[in-house]
């Protein structure tokens, strides 16, 4: 449900009830940082309204800020934990992508989206599930939170007049440069909000609630947090859930040009495979290079909608055109119309371009993301920059455009504090769930992540991108009859007839609205691969 970017009517939250239990002190073996370590749930008053006639607990959990220095400060994360109307499994916990995204455990609003998931996953029935922040997100303390020091039109490149000029990635620099010394200032130990101290934070967690054994599910960078517990404490889990994989151990940002191409090229044989696509717009990836070589000489200014009252403007470069098809490769919906949008754009009527940018721009909302704790999470595994790849000469200028080859050398980090093993003695079922299209964290890294996981099985969703539960319901029955019996091949009927996208005409109606984008107030190009 929440994953690097989200569905608004698909995000959930929290209540209270009865009591909590247990205070555990905890000696952590394998985590590759010292023995110390100390969770702490505590119980209170949920932070929003209850719902009637629905049972739920909400805490706070306290652990370490750095596991590896005996006199860490400690820090809170807040957790909801969602009852069923009878214990039937083992319980779930939930693990937001990003990494930065919020849970969405606010107010009631968020609640009720929460239940609504649950209420339409037929795999959450009979279980608790768990929700928690991850550190530095949402309402953890401290917060990674830099939107008090961002400027949205900065991260978005949109100007009010067509002769004004601002040099975008120098403010871009001084207001990440200004998130950190504010983050400093406070005592935050940058170094600590990493993949291997949030993973401890989720063994603590389970311990802390007094749960033998649970269902990891992850969602996008999630999915790196669950595997990255499975390595550490595959004592914990029952099963383990993977939508949309980064795996641990992928230079993400270094593959963003392959991934690209490979959902273009996926796009352009299943056009060629519609009657009605390849027809009306044939090679599409010979209009793609010549968009993207003309708009990278001669930028289009292009006039967006009005918000509140004041006009917006944006320069579209080839690169940026790149930008918006890597969006708008995670929703089905816009897939159907990409064919669409190329051919316009290749003919110069910007009215599509121009409605896609305004509705892939009106989803930003930095409440909803840490920029913080994505740069440190980013900064922190040791993720190399991009490079240029001859492979991929039309992409290599738009791949290598990111936050990451000059913010990480801003950003306090340190060293990786070990490397990834290999998971393939694991004997945890794993089900691993990726989408054809997806341009985030491809199929190709699920295939890799499945090679790599004993006791693993790949499910790839035929026309769906990035977040495949939130996608298709064919997901959510593919997850439950998983976990019905996660030792057996999953056979579920609905995978027989899934199909390709189906692709939108000038003759049709107008493109769907586009889902709102959780990742961040940056664009992709700032961002880690859409997870």
């Amino acid at each position: 449900m929440l994953a690097i970017r989200f569905r608004r009517c698909l995000r959930p939250r929290c209540a209270k009830s009865s009591q909590f239990l247990l205070i555990f002190l905890l000696t952590m073996a394998g985590l590759g940082v010292s023995a110390y370590a100390e969770g702490k749930f505590e119980q209170t008053s949920c932070w929003f309204d209850l719902p009637r006639d629905r049972d739920l607990k909400c805490g706070r959990l306290t652990v370490p800020e750095n596991r590896s220095k005996t006199s860490s400060r400690s820090i809170k994360l807040p957790v909801v934990i969602f009852e069923p109307d009878r214990m039937r499994h083992e319980p779930i916990v939930y693990l937001t992508g990003g990494p930065g995204q919020m849970a969405r455990i606010d107010n009631e609003g968020d609640i009720a989206q929460w239940w609504s998931f649950i209420d339409n996953g037929p795999w959450l029935r009979g279980r608790q599930l768990v929700v928690v922040d991850q550190r530095g997100v949402g309402r953890s303390e401290p917060s990674l939170d830099c939107s008090a020091h961002y400027t949205r039109s900065v991260w978005s490149e949109i100007v009010s007049r067509v002769d004004e000029v601002i040099e975008f990635d120098l403010a871009q620099k001084r207001e990440v440069t200004a998130c950190r010394d504010a983050l400093l200032k406070k005592g935050i130990d940058l170094t600590a909000y990493n993949t291997i101290e949030n993973a401890a934070d989720i063994h603590d967690l389970r311990v802390a609630l007094g749960i033998e054994k649970w269902v990891l599910y992850g969602i996008s960078y999630g999915a790196k947090l669950a595997l990255q517990v499975l390595e550490d404490h595959p004592e914990d889990i029952i099963a383990v859930v993977l939508d949309s994989t980064l795996p641990p151990d992928v230079a993400y940002v270094d593959q963003e040009a392959n991934s690209l191409d490979s959902a273009l090229r996926t796009l352009d044989k299943d056009c060629s495979k519609h009657s009605g696509c390849s027809k009306t717009f044939p090679n599409l990836m010979t209009m793609i290079g010549g968009i993207v070589r003309q708009l990278n000489v001669q930028p289009v200014l292009l006039r967006l909608e009005e918000e509140e009252g004041s006009a917006r403007f944006i320069r579209v470069s080839g690169d940026d055109f790149l930008e918006l098809m890597f969006d708008l490769f995670y929703d089905r919906d816009a897939i159907e119309v990409l064919p669409q949008l190329i051919k316009d754009t290749n003919e110069q009527d910007y009215r599509l371009l121009v409605e896609m940018l305004g509705g892939d721009l009106s989803g930003d909302d930095s409440s909803d993301f840490a920029d913080g704790m994505h740069l440190s999470i980013v900064c922190n595994d040791g993720v190399s920059p991009s490079a240029p790849s001859a492979k991929f000469p039309l992409f290599d200028h738009w791949a290598a455009d990111n936050i990451y080859t000059w913010a990480c050398p801003l950003w306090p980090s340190a060293k990786p504090l070990k490397a990834h093993k290999s998971l393939k003695a694991n004997q945890v079922p794993v089900l691993i769930l990726s989408g054809e299209y997806d341009p985030a964290t491809p199929s190709k890294w699920a295939k890799y992540v499945a090679g790599d996981t004993g006791s693993s099985q790949l499910v790839v969703f035929r026309g769906v991108g990035h977040d495949v539960v939130d996608t298709t319901p064919c997901g959510a029955d593919v997850v439950s009859d998983f976990l019905n019996n996660p030792k057996t091949r999953v056979t579920t009927s609905c995978l027989d007839e899934m199909e390709g996208p189906h692709f939108l005409g000038p003759e049709e109606d107008s493109p769907p609205e586009l889902e709102a984008s959780a990742a961040s107030p940056m664009p992709r190009k700032h961002l880690v691969s859409g997870p």
